[in-house]
């Protein structure tokens, strides 16, 4: 599911890793072997969640220099408004694509009229459903 969505393979083994997980704190060594990669490659994964916001770090109260990476629950709310705010841009594409169009292909305007009233419909039902659903689960 994440590959589709453009991650690296072993970011969304790490994502994964967490959902089928009991636990909620995994160290860089347990997540590593928990994917079956390699330092650097888990490395480069850990920074890409980090960085969008969907995994976060606490140090152990045992070692107060290891972290303890956990699934943070808003970031997946994140993405999906990510989802949201590429679809948006597409409309917003298209409409200004729209209006320079000359009019002269009725079939390329027609379908581009409906990708706009599809994207248009989408987005609002997705919207409305992320604010009944998720809303309460940004961190």
């Amino acid at each position: 599911m994440y590959k589709e969505d453009n991650y690296p393979p072993i970011a969304g083994k790490v994502i994964g890793l967490f959902y089928i997980s009991e636990k909620k704190y995994f160290d860089f060594d347990e997540i590593m072997k928990g994917v079956s990669a390699s330092k650097g490659a888990t490395s480069k994964a850990l920074n890409f969640l980090l960085e969008l916001g969907e995994v976060a770090f606490t140090m152990a109260e045992e070692n107060k220099r290891k972290r303890m990476f956990y699934l943070k629950i808003g970031g997946g709310v994140r993405r999906l408004e990510r989802i949201i705010m590429a679809r948006k841009l597409e409309t917003q594409l298209l409409k200004e694509t729209q209006r320079q169009r000359s009019g002269s292909n009725h079939e390329m305007d027609g379908f581009i009229q409906e990708v706009i009233a599809f994207n248009e419909d989408i987005l609002h039902f997705i919207e409305q459903k992320i604010g009944e659903h998720f809303r309460h689960r940004i961190d």
